[in-house]
C-alpha cells in the first residue's frame, strides 16, 4: 500500500512551538515500521513546508495518490486541525483509510468519535499499524486488530489491549530519509542542524500534570549502550536533542553510553532532559557527558516551593533543583530551567519567582502555565472547574481555569517573566561563537535569529494574550 503520513501545522503565535521545531519522531518511527512490510511511505511535515500547507497537501496527494493517510496527533492543541484534515481526506481526497496515533488520541480517543477517522491506535504503534495497514489491504475485520479503537456508526469499538513492547531494542531505527526534505527547518532555539534521539521510553515518577507515565502505564524500558550508539553513527546532524524525559535514569546505563562513545570517537552536541535528584547524587555524570558533548540540560523545577512540589507529586525539592543548577554550571553546561505558574498566583508569586530566577542568574527559564491536560491525574481532578474549554488555548501559555487575578493582570504578570527573563539574549560565548560559525557554515539561516527574537517579543507581551483571550470571547 502507498501510505502518506501527516504531522499538522499549528498556527498559533503563542507558545514553545514558535521557538523550536522537532523533527516528527513518531511519525519516523511508524514509517519505518511500515517500510518493514514492504510499504511505499512518505511523510508531510506541515510545519515545515515553504509555501501554504493546505495547497502542499493537495500537491502532495495529487501526486503520491496514498491508499490510507495516518495523522499524528500528540499535542492538545492539534486535535481540531488534526479532525478537519481528516475529515478532508474523506470528503474532499477520498481516501479510503484514514486512522490516527500519537499521544493525546492514546490518552483521550472520545475527541476522535468521527466517521471519516476509520481507526485510532492506542499507546505504542510500530506493531499495531502494521496489522492495521495489514487488515485495511486485506479488508479483514478491524475487531481483529490489537491496541485500536475503530468508529463505526457513531460509536466507538476498542479492541483487545496490546501489551507494551518488552523489548525496545527491536524497533526499527527511526525513517528519518523520509524528512529529508525537512530537516533543514527542525532547530531548537539557537541550536540548528538538529536530529532526536530516543534511548528509552516511559517515566517511573508520577507527576499529576504529566500523562507520560498514564501512556506508557509507569514503565521504564530502554534501549542497550550499543543500540544507542548504533543510531548515532547514523545521524548526520551535529546537534541531539535526547527525547527520554529522563536520560539519567540509569546512572549505569548513561555511563556505559558515554564510553563507547568516546571509544568510537563520536563527538555531538547534546541537549537532554533530567531530575536534578538524579544528579546531585551522580555529579559525576555532568563531566563525563560535558566531555562527549553535553551542552544543555532541560531540568523540571517546576516550583520554588517544596509544598506546592508536593501538591503535583513531584517527588522532589527545591534545594535540589538549586544543587543540580550549580553543579552543571561548574561545568560550563546550561540549564533549561522550567516552571510551572499556577492560576492562583498572586502578584507576589510572581515577584518570588522572578526573583528566584534573577537570584541564580538562569539564563534560560521556561515558564508555563499549569494546565490540567486530558490524560492526566490533574484533568480528571480539576475538569469540572475549567474556564475554557477550546484546546486551541491547552498551549501551557493560556489559563484555563480561573485565575486568582483577573486576567488582563495575569498576561502582564506572565508575560513579565519572559520580558525580564530575556532583556538580552543571555547568549555565552560558546553561544555566540556556535551561532556565527553555523551562519558561515550555511547551517543556521541569517533570519533565524531574528525569528527568535520575534517570537520572544511575542511571548513576552501581554497584548499578545489579551488579544487570543478576546478571540475566544468572540467564539
Amino acid at each position: 500500500m502507498k501510505i502518506l503520513l501527516i504531522q499538522p501545522n499549528n498556527t498559533s503565535t503563542i507558545g514553545l512551538n514558535n521557538v523550536s521545531l522537532i523533527e516528527p519522531t513518531g511519525l519516523e518511527a511508524i514509517g519505518g515500521s511500515l517500510l518493514r512490510d514492504e510499504h511505499t511511505v512518505k511523510i508531510a511535515d506541515l510545519r515545515a513546508v515553504d509555501y501554504d500547507p493546505d495547497k502542499y497537501l493537495e500537491d502532495k496527494i495529487k501526486s503520491f495518490k496514498p491508499d490510507a493517510v495516518g495523522f499524528s496527533c500528540s499535542f492538545t492543541p492539534d486535535v481540531y486541525r488534526t479532525i478537519e484534515l481528516a475529515k478532508r481526506m474523506k470528503n474532499e481526497f477520498g481516501i479510503r483509510y484514514v486512522f490516527i496515533g500519537g499521544h493525546h488520541v492514546s490518552v483521550y480517543p472520545y475527541d476522535f468519535n468521527v466517521k471519516e477517522i476509520d481507526a485510532i491506535i492506542i499507546g505504542e504503534g510500530e506493531y499495531t499499524v502494521r496489522d492495521l495497514v495489514g487488515a485495511f489491504s486485506s479488508n479483514t475485520p478491524l475487531s481483529n486488530v490489537k491496541g485500536i479503537i475503530y468508529n463505526e456508526n457513531g460509536s466507538q469499538i476498542k479492541t483487545q489491549e496490546r501489551p507494551l513492547l518488552k523489548n525496545i531494542n527491536d524497533l526499527p531505527f527511526f525513517a528519518r530519509h523520509l524528512t529529508e526534505e525537512f530537516r533543514k527547518k527542525y532547530y531548537l532555539g539557537i541550536r540548528t542542524s538538529l536530529a532526536c534521539l530516543e534511548t528509552a521510553r516511559g517515566c517511573p515518577f508520577k507527576c499529576d500534570f504529566c500523562s507520560v507515565w498514564n501512556f506508557y502505564g509507569g514503565s521504564y524500558r530502554s534501549k542497550t549502550p550499543e543500540r544507542v550508539v548504533a543510531e548515532l553513527k547514523e545521524i548526520k546532524e551535529d546537534y541531539i536533542l535526547v527525547t527520554d524525559d529522563n536520560f539519567f535514569s540509569d546512572v549505569k546505563r548513561a555511563k556505559k553510553i558515554a564510553e563507547l562513545l568516546k571509544k568510537e570517537k563520536i563527538y555531538k552536541l547534546y541537549t537532554i532532559q533530567a531530575r536534578s535528584d538524579t544528579i546531585v547524587k551522580h555529579p559525576e555524570l555532568i563531566s563525563q557527558w560535558k566531555e562527549m558533548g553535553l551542552s544543555n540540560i532541560f531540568i523540571g523545577f517546576e516550583s520554588i516551593d517544596d509544598e506546592k512540589l508536593s501538591s503535583i507529586n513531584k517527588s522532589n525539592s527545591s534545594l535540589n533543583n538549586e544543587k543540580a543548577y550549580y553543579i552543571a554550571k561548574k561545568q560550563n553546561v546550561a540549564v533549561t530551567a522550567s516552571f510551572i505558574v499556577s492560576p492562583d498566583f498572586t502578584k507576589m508569586d510572581f515577584n518570588k519567582l522572578i526573583g528566584f530566577v534573577k537570584r541564580l542568574k538562569i539564563s534560560v527559564p521556561v515558564f508555563s502555565v499549569l494546565t490540567p491536560l486530558p490524560g492526566t491525574k490533574l484533568y480528571n481532578e480539576l475538569k469540572d472547574k475549567l474556564t475554557v474549554k477550546n484546546y486551541s488555548y491547552y498551549d501551557l501559555f493560556h489559563p484555563v481555569l480561573e485565575t486568582v487575578l483577573s486576567r488582563n493582570d495575569f498576561f502582564k504578570e506572565f508575560s513579565n517573566l519572559y520580558k525580564t527573563s530575556y532583556k538580552s539574549l543571555n547568549l555565552r560565548a560558546n553561544d555566540i561563537f556556535f551561532i556565527l560559525k553555523y551562519i558561515l557554515s550555511g547551517k543556521m539561516p541569517v533570519t533565524h535569529m531574528f525569528k527568535l527574537k520575534k517570537s520572544m517579543k511575542n511571548i513576552s507581551t501581554p497584548m499578545t494574550y489579551i488579544n487570543s483571550l478576546l478571540l475566544e470571547n468572540k467564539n
